[in-house]
């Protein structure tokens, strides 16, 4: 996919596709991609590194464990440049993780964030904007890469964010200075009608502002449906302690996206009590949670090669999550094996 405008120049912000690397490479901030503009993003990425279970198949012992042992620098695609900007965004844009695992998952949560920042973006600004194109996809050896599954075929966080970024309508919040702007985009051939519904609430979900609205999206198009102040939103409670649930149904289906007003290491995430419980499914189970906090990205995993339907999803206080999960495990081995992981863990 190598970029091209025209005979006598290259590609631009205005002109062919374009590959843009200035977020990785260039080691701007990840924000850049909500001010980047160009025709069709045909390559982009962020590292990570494979999972904690999957790094334990090729780095077994524990004195191995660190991004710069000589097993996982044997293991990694870019080299000691690549895992130096890993660490650097890791901690610039989220808080230090407390050992080796967490810092594997945060990088999960970290790529993921970034991808999916990118693709709202891009997608946000159509009609200017037509195509993206995030690299990459798989590997072909266990490594730390820009991939959105590892080798053994676990999914990253990215390859889940991608999944309804990329969905025929998206729903994207954004703060923008003392602004929140909602962008409705919609990849269907019709006219789509349905109900927005805009919710700001506190980390404990008190309800801080709601607003709901019947609205038409025309075909191939990107509409701004929502814009409001911030402080009127959010009645005096911080930045940082608040989230937006931004919501649209239509056809019965309903997409539904979560906005932030700080940066994510900013977010003074609380302390949450996550209850969850366990029934059967035609293939193995559904496990569905709740929480009494806000809590982000919850991660399930088991310690084999198991596939959940969602993953690394947020928590909203009072609303449940029901997710299944293919396996073969009895139900008591599926409780002992069961994980879960969120950001607030990881400090």
């Amino acid at each position: 996919s190598s970029p091209f405008a025209r005979e006598d120049d290259g590609s631009d912000d205005h002109n062919g596709d374009r590959h843009y690397w200035d977020v990785w490479h260039g080691k701007k901030p990840i924000e850049t991609y909500n001010k980047e503009r160009s025709r069709f993003f045909s390559e982009y990425g962020f590292q990570s590194f494979p999972e904690f279970e999957s790094v334990k198949r090729y780095a077994p012992c524990e004195e191995d464990w660190d991004i710069y042992s000589e097993v996982m620098m044997s293991h990694q695609r870019g080299g000691m440049h690549a895992n130096q900007l890993i660490e650097t965004y890791l901690l610039n844009e989220y808080r230090k993780p407390k050992n080796f695992e967490a810092f594997l998952y945060m990088n999960h949560v970290l790529q993921g964030d970034a991808i999916k920042t990118a693709i709202e973006a891009h997608r946000r600004d159509m009609p200017y904007c037509m195509g993206t194109l995030f690299w990459q996809h798989n590997d072909c050896w266990p490594v730390a890469s820009w991939a959105s599954r590892d080798w053994y075929g676990r999914w990253k966080a990215q390859h889940y964010f991608a999944r309804p970024a990329f969905d025929d309508i998206l729903v994207s919040p954004l703060a923008e200075g003392n602004t929140l702007n909602v962008r409705l985009v919609s990849d269907r051939r019709k006219t789509v009608r349905g109900k927005l519904r805009i919710t700001v609430m506190d980390m404990d979900g008190a309800l801080l502002s709601e607003n709901t609205r019947s609205l038409t999206v025309a075909p191939n198009a990107s509409r701004n449906v929502y814009s409001a102040d911030i402080s009127g939103l959010l009645h005096g409670c911080a930045r940082n302690r608040a989230i937006v649930v931004a919501e649209f149904t239509t056809d019965g289906r309903r997409y539904a996206n979560i906005g932030y007003f700080v940066s994510q290491k900013e977010l003074e995430l609380p302390e949450a009590d996550i209850r969850w419980s366990v029934g059967p499914a035609a293939d193995g189970y559904e496990i569905t949670l709740s929480s009494d906090r806000f809590v982000r990205a919850v991660w399930l995993a088991l310690d084999g090669n198991e596939h959940f339907e969602d993953n690394y999803f947020d928590l909203v206080p009072g609303v449940s999550k029901t997710v299944r999960v293919a396996t073969t495990l009895s139900r008591s081995e599926f409780d002992r094996l069961l994980r879960i992981t969120h950001l607030q863990q990881t400090r």
